[in-house]
């Protein structure tokens, strides 16, 4: 059966909580204005972070990654593509970032020969929300500044195959099959 997937990270509760609460901040902070933006805010339930999107193909399986489990801390927002002009908002990753690239580089390892290889580096990001119409009257550098992210953490300990199926109310994301992080072999020495 063919479905439209991507291989992801679940960020876990303490993330998910930490995002709705930024979210809310924000929401007061943008609903004081004239003309506040629309924004269509990401669910908590369906927070990820996408390694690798690969499209619509047969359903498969994911054998467990030689990658050790690690940590990732989440703090500061930004903004795509700027701060003055922002499209989609998003937590940033203060570390655990490079263990997340060699993760996203072992997934595309593997998908090689399947899919075409991703041409921009992987800028890991937890995705808060998408402006779809810019309203006025927001200053979004002021507003993103005066935020204050608490450093939440994610434990990273397995990859995750989704399916996302597309609605009215927004994406539906269904967890398909799941790979663990083990650390299978041993460093020489």
């Amino acid at each position: 059966m063919s479905a439209r997937v991507f291989v992801a990270i679940d960020v876990g509760d303490a993330v998910r909580a930490e995002a709705a609460r930024v979210i809310q901040v924000i929401t007061n902070k943008i609903d004081a204005v004239k003309m506040p933006p629309k924004i269509t805010w990401v669910k908590p339930a369906a927070l990820h972070v996408t390694l690798r999107f690969i499209g619509e193909v047969d359903e498969a399986a994911l054998p467990p990654f030689d990658l050790a489990p690690f940590e990732v801390e989440w703090r500061g927002i930004g903004a795509f593509p700027s701060p003055r002009h922002p499209r989609a908002l998003w937590l940033g990753v203060v570390a655990g970032g490079s263990p997340l690239g060699a993760l996203e580089a072992e997934v595309s390892r593997r998908l090689a020969g399947t899919i075409d290889p991703e041409s921009r580096p992987l800028l890991p990001h937890l995705t808060l929300g998408r402006i779809k119409m810019a309203g006025a009257g927001v200053d979004w550098p002021k507003v993103l500044q005066s935020v204050e992210v608490r450093g939440a953490r994610s434990v990273v300990d397995r990859v995750t195959l989704y399916r996302s199926h597309l609605t009215q109310r927004g994406p539906h994301y269904t967890g398909l099959v799941s790979a663990p992080l083990v650390w299978t072999s041993f460093p020489a020495s």
